[in-house]
């Protein structure tokens, strides 16, 4: 681990949450359907999965590069065009007149 937010070694984050907890909990709080997710330091894509699933769009990204390409894999392809990833920190988040109506943020402080 290189000991900088938001990145993680591959599977780490399924170890944070073996039960699932996380996603069934935003379920029970708010539904996906049509939402437009960003999802600040994704790692290795535990969120991501998730949200790719259930959102309209998700816009993920991490500093690692390899977090990224591993949370990238982990998407479905049913799911993929769904979702664009980035790699920066939460510093360099410049969407310019893009609106999200959720952001998540796991395990990215």
């Amino acid at each position: 681990m290189s000991g900088r937010a938001g990145s993680s070694l591959e599977g780490a984050g399924d170890r944070r949450d073996r039960e699932r907890v996380e996603p069934a909990a935003i379920a029970e709080i708010v539904d996906l359907a049509g939402k437009r997710v960003v999802e600040v330091g994704c790692g290795t894509g535990r969120l991501t999965r998730f949200a790719a699933r259930h959102a309209a769009s998700v816009y993920a990204f991490d500093p690692s590069s390899d977090s990224v390409s591993a949370a990238r894999a982990a998407v479905a392809a049913e799911h993929q065009e769904r979702v664009r990833f980035a790699v920066h920190d939460a510093q360099a988040l410049d969407v310019p007149r893009e609106r999200f109506d959720l952001a998540l943020c796991g395990w990215s402080l």
